[in-house]
């Protein structure tokens, strides 16, 4: 397979993963940060806090939504 096609099948295969670090707060609330790409999200659970910060992550890694990056490509390396 060769052209824009496989490119894009070859995106969807990939995976990368980022280092992401989870702190309780004291209001309860949990916060998920990032250092590459800068980013963090708040939430009230943990698990609510990683799909937030996931879906922050590959916001700001696709280069345009054409660019068809896959659901699975982040990954996470949690730090608590």
């Amino acid at each position: 397979m060769t052209g824009p096609s496989a490119a894009l099948t070859i995106m969807a295969m990939a995976s990368r993963t980022f280092q992401v670090r989870i702190q309780q707060q004291r209001d309860g609330y949990v916060l998920a940060t990032c250092a590459s790409p800068i980013c963090m999200a708040r939430a009230r659970s943990e698990a609510e806090a990683l799909e937030r910060i996931r879906a922050e992550i590959r916001y700001r890694i696709e280069w345009c939504p054409c660019t068809g990056v896959g659901d699975d490509y982040v990954q996470l390396d949690i730090e608590r």
